[in-house]
């Protein structure tokens, strides 16, 4: 049994502590991106168990968001599988900014992202769109599972074999790209292991090679030959034997820097990325990482109910990313569905710095405050001011704030009000609220003026 001095102890409203409408929008910005209006409110009547069982446990896709994740999809599929640049990446892009804003599993996407960062692979080194299509099915497949399956599923993901060299990694002749990475950025982190451990781990992960379909050209196929694994015993981690694939992976996951470091990323993406965790909040995690036999929906459920996520030390801890903040700012404003407004607020992330399918390094994005360059913000007030005042040149149309205030049943005397609680949950410094309350007071026009001085907040900026 918890006391109620442990922070992972499950969350419980009181009188003092009351389940309201800052928590579940808190929740809904951290467990996926943001909340609309009646999603606020079902859950703010439901309450923190059943609102977040929902997330770990979502409902189906309905028909019609199948049908045309599905269609998008087949664009993509249908372009072949040649060589492409990172330039056409921007079916792809809106075919996931597609799934992130209309799916009924925010969650799932939010971990796919996570996981996108965490494995960073960009289309800059794979110039295949098909092979990053299938990367980001891979994740989305064990968004939640065990982590175990996804770094044995990693490995041997073709967008990575070709990524990090994984096929040109033989007995003969090792490439040690991907066991220095798997070590440095997937799973312990620095300090945690010898140059000597990179070098076993690499003989321990050879036998992929690319298929060919004429003696010089490769193909996007990867297959696992035998005469080309290194089978001789190896030291790795301190034990030794003839180690192969599965037991390097093994053998990772019995270090217990392994939990502890997988759970310091988990609490940044889901807590906070101010401070650095004290270990005292981290060891509790890790620990029940390694109980879960590495299960993320475990641990990510632990994080999510917990007192500790509800509490000052998460609310407003983190910067949105660029993709955070525009599918956050479509899911709240609902405005009307235009065949551009999703590949433009694609290439809006990527003006930001945040280009999906294409992070810059294999160490992912930095997130935090680098997000809060002049360029990244100048670039957030233009699209914000675009997706409001609508945009010839782009074809987005003016957003009408009107249309919303009917659709919730929403007076226009309640306009300033109902906003920043959508938008803020009422969290405003007193001269944006005063502002955005004269520029209400008169026609559309200002109002939707007052909904760009919303937007532009640094409140709006955080998650």
């Amino acid at each position: 049994m918890k006391s109620d001095s442990d922070p992972w102890a499950p969350y419980v409203p009181t009188s003092a502590d009351p389940w309201n409408l800052e928590k579940v929008a808190h929740l809904h910005r951290r467990a996926g991106f943001a909340a609309n209006w009646q999603e606020l409110h079902r859950d703010l009547k439901a309450g923190p168990a059943a609102s977040i069982d929902r997330l770990l446990h979502p409902p189906p896709a309905s028909q019609k968001f199948q049908r045309v994740a599905d269609a998008l999809k087949n664009i993509i599929e249908s372009s072949g599988s040649g060589f492409m640049s990172a330039e056409s990446l921007s079916p792809l892009q809106s075919w996931w900014m597609f799934r992130m804003t209309f799916g009924s599993d925010p969650l799932g996407e939010k971990l796919t992202l996570f996981w996108h960062n965490h494995f960073a692979t960009a289309m800059s080194g794979v110039y295949n769109l098909k092979l990053m299509l299938d990367q980001n099915e891979l994740f989305r497949q064990h968004a939640r599972g065990k982590f175990g399956d996804l770094l044995q599923a990693i490995e041997a993901d073709p967008a990575m074999l070709k990524w990090l060299d994984g096929g040109a990694n033989h007995k003969e002749h090792p490439n040690e790209n991907f066991a220095r990475e798997l070590l440095e950025l997937f799973t312990l982190g620095e300090g945690h292991y010898s140059e000597t451990d990179i070098r076993e781990a690499a003989r321990g992960l050879t036998g992929w090679k690319p298929g060919r379909d004429t003696l010089l050209n490769e193909t996007n196929e990867f297959f696992y030959d035998e005469t080309l694994v290194d089978t001789s015993p190896k030291t790795f981690m301190g034990q030794t034997g003839p180690w192969r694939r599965e037991e390097i992976f093994r053998i990772i996951l019995q270090q217990p820097e392994a939990a502890r470091y997988l759970c310091r990323r988990l609490y940044r993406w889901f807590v906070s990325e101010s401070t650095v965790p004290n270990e005292t909040l981290i060891e509790p995690l890790a620990i029940q990482m390694r109980a879960s036999n590495y299960s993320i929906e475990h641990v990510v459920g632990i994080i999510l109910r917990s007192q500790h996520f509800f509490s000052p030390a998460a609310y407003w801890q983190r910067i949105k990313s660029p993709v955070e903040f525009c599918v956050g700012t479509i899911r709240q404003l609902e405005p009307k569905r235009t065949p551009n407004l999703l590949p433009l607020a694609a290439l809006n992330c990527d003006k930001q710095g945040q280009a999906l399918f294409n992070p810059p390094s294999v160490k992912g994005w930095d997130g935090g405050t680098a997000w809060l360059t002049t360029n990244c913000t100048l670039t957030r007030i233009n699209w914000t001011a675009d997706l409001l005042n609508g945009s010839q040149t782009s074809g987005l149309k003016a957003y009408d704030p009107a249309h919303w205030l009917k659709e919730h049943s929403l007076k226009p005397t309640q306009a300033v009000e109902s906003f920043s609680k959508l938008l803020l949950q009422n969290n405003l410094n007193p001269e944006s609220a005063a502002l955005a309350q004269r520029l209400a007071d008169g026609d559309q026009r200002q109002l939707t003026a007052a909904l760009q001085v919303l937007l532009q907040t640094p409140e709006f900026q955080l998650a």
